[in-house]
């Protein structure tokens, strides 16, 4: 029986709008104004990386990871259509990545033809932190980095003088004709003790290209459940607990063309599929003011599905794990430490349920020990690190076992007034491979095992270096500014990987030694003067094999790009009025394979504003455009068909949001 998701409609929207008007003239009249109180994120010892700002995020009037990573040229998601996108870091994609949200690592793909990219509601988010440098501390398979996201307290959303607050929001977008609101309800008991609860909805029709047309079988609803209870510096001690379901629901084409690449040929009929997180953490965090004790435990589960409903076939990923870690702070003579000592486990288990009611399944494992040692000293930051890590995999029959130690050195030098110069060396490993579940079940007794040679564990090779410069007053007393430019080389090595046709013909697993590569460079920076701050970001890299050849798109691998240019500017003229620009330049992407075509580049100009009106402060009103001159252009990350071309992505979307704070 099919469940579709309860829809809320624009009428909807727009009376509970009228209503938070009304409310919000009324509380105007007889209440002061209440100031908006701002995120705090709270200072790290673990595994350093850059933070995508989230009032980016929230300006673009965000909905999915696309818009999250709107900004950031080193990530770029694929796949136009909300099930089909994919992320890659650098040009390597997600599986090869550890993800997590709130220390929960997400797992491998579930199915051969969708996207990687779980889903979670943008205004949860406190922090996306994107990690590239090597270090043991940033969890098991981080072969091409990490990508971190954490969600919000309640502490977070309160205003500092109250104990209970409420947050409504409605919106509306035109590429998709999307009608999304939110409901979140927050209070703290005493000094310590948050809970914060929220649910939002969004739902979407087929999405409309740039100068016309439309993506086919792009629709779907999304829901957030999000549940969350904070007991914050008690004693040194602060405790986290959250629950989460998260799900997307539509009808899709289930593999090949029109599924995550190109357009659905004619009469194809797509099927209805949800696919579901379910996500439950704990965080205990120790601080008793002993600067060799700031220990931090992890707990979680995690368990995605992708069920297909007409054709009662359900494939899971099923995982436990959990990690802890301790700061210890001290310092020797002129030089100060920061030792992190720890463990990570992970045991996943990936589930087939067929339409005959029979479950295939297959387990992966990994304990991880790592050290990490970070030293200052005058003009000398030193890192220096280890991780062990003892793996097994199922492949069906067999099973791959084993153990390794990946060490990792970095260091910076600061040499002039505000110049650094910065370099490092890492290696990772991972006994999981990037095979989809659904793959995985039909793997049995038949099949070539590497031409009955060995595996290897799959391995990666990251080399960094740069420079940064900070420096005050550039061109405008007040004014602060920092740029990096950073040069990058990784490699993987071993990719265990399925060749050959479908379910009915004999296929191969390899356990790949050729070499992919990814290497390049970024340059970053930040100009900030009052109310005005700007944002330049530019990233170029190539991704080729042994030889040096490029390797275009290859699923859950890697994807080429041409060199990409964001430029974000955010200027606040008045205390109540936020606007903000973003140009995306795209260069084309001509160093193709044999047989591929090559992509053209692409302009997009973004504008966004927000107000807050200075007699009711408690409203916002939001407006962004994406795409503003509706430019029709495919992401050079999606996947290509022979016979269809490549999913263009949305044209000019008109996003209006509207949210009131009680």
């Amino acid at each position: 029986m099919r469940i579709d998701p309860p829809k809320i409609t624009l009428a909807t929207i727009l009376m509970v709008t009228g209503w938070l008007l009304t409310l919000a003239q009324t509380q105007a009249d007889g209440t002061a104004n209440v100031e908006l109180s701002t995120i705090q994120v709270e200072a790290r010892d673990e595994a350093e990386g850059r933070a995508i700002p989230i009032e980016q995020i929230q300006r673009g009037l965000a909905t999915d990871m696309a818009d999250v990573f709107r900004t950031e040229p080193s990530v770029r998601i694929g796949g136009g259509a909300r099930n089909a996108q994919r992320i890659y870091l650098r040009g390597i994609e997600s599986s090869n990545l550890n993800i997590s949200i709130d220390g929960a690592r997400q797992g491998r793909a579930l199915h051969q033809h969708r996207g990687g990219i779980g889903g979670i509601d943008p205004d949860l988010l406190k922090q996306v932190e994107v990690i590239t440098g090597p270090s043991a501390d940033r969890g098991p398979g981080a072969l091409g980095g990490a990508i971190r996201f954490e969600t919000v307290d309640a502490q977070d959303l309160l205003d500092p003088e109250r104990a209970v607050g409420a947050t409504l929001k409605a919106g509306y977008a035109s590429a998709d004709s999307s009608e999304l609101g939110s409901i979140s309800a927050y209070g703290k008991g005493g000094d310590y003790l948050g809970l914060l609860a929220h649910i939002s909805a969004v739902n979407r029709e087929d999405y409309r290209i740039g100068g016309g047309g439309e993506v086919p079988n792009s629709a779907g609803q999304d829901r957030d459940y999000f549940l969350k209870a904070t007991l914050l510096d008690l004693a040194g001690h602060s405790l986290r607990l959250s629950a989460e379901r998260n799900t997307n629901a539509g009808l899709y084409l289930y593999g090949s063309t029109g599924s995550d690449m190109g357009y659905a040929p004619e009469g194809s009929v797509p099927e209805y599929q949800i696919s579901s997180r379910d996500t439950f953490t704990l965080e205990h965090r120790y601080r008793p003011g002993n600067a060799l004790i700031d220990w931090r435990i992890n707990l979680y589960s995690n368990d995605n599905t992708l069920e297909n409903q007409d054709r009662n076939s359900e494939v899971a990923s099923e995982e436990v794990g959990g990690s802890l870690r301790n700061v210890a702070r001290f310092a020797l003579g002129s030089t100060d430490h920061r030792l992190t000592l720890g463990l990570d486990y992970f045991n996943e288990t990936g589930v087939s349920r067929l339409a005959d009611g029979s479950d295939r399944d297959n387990d992966s494992s990994n304990l991880g020990l790592f050290l990490q040692e970070r030293l200052s000293w005058n003009w000398l930051s030193l890192s220096l690190g280890a991780r062990y890590d003892d793996y097994s995999a199922d492949y069906g029959p067999k099973t791959l076992e084993g153990d390794r130690i990946s060490p990792n050195v970095s260091a910076e030098i600061r040499f002039a007034e505000g110049w650094s110069a910065f370099a490092g060396y890492g290696e990772a490993v991972r006994g999981s491979s990037l095979i989809p579940i659904g793959w995985l079940s039909s793997i049995d007794a038949s099949a070539n095992f590497n031409d009955g040679k060995s595996f290897d564990a799959e391995e990666s090779l990251q080399r960094e270096t740069g420079l940064r410069y900070q420096t005050d007053g550039l061109f405008l007393p007040e004014a602060t500014f920092d740029t990096e430019l950073t040069l990058f080389d990784t490699r993987l090595r071993n990719t265990i990987e399925r060749v050959g046709g479908g379910r009915t013909i004999p296929f191969k697993l390899i356990s790949n030694p050729e070499m992919l590569r990814s290497r390049g460079f970024e340059v970053r920076a930040t100009w900030g003067w009052r109310a005005l701050e700007t944002r330049l970001a530019y990233s170029s890299f190539e991704t080729t094999d042994s030889d040096g050849n490029p390797v275009g798109i290859i699923r859950r691998k890697a994807a080429g790009s041409g060199d990409q240019l964001v430029w974000d500017t955010r200027w606040s003229p008045r205390e109540d009025i936020t606007l903000g620009y973003t140009l995306t330049a795209v260069a084309g992407l001509n160093d193709v394979p044999t047989g591929q075509e090559e992509r053209p580049g692409y302009v997009l100009h973004d504008i966004q504003a927000e107000w807050q009106p200075s007699t009711l402060r408690n409203l916002s009103l939001s407006l962004a455009v994406h795409n503003l001159f509706d430019r029709r252009y495919a992401d050079q990350a999606s996947i290509a068909s022979s016979t269809t071309g490549v999913v263009d992505e949305p044209g000019r979307d008109v996003r209006l949001a509207v949210s009131y704070r009680f």
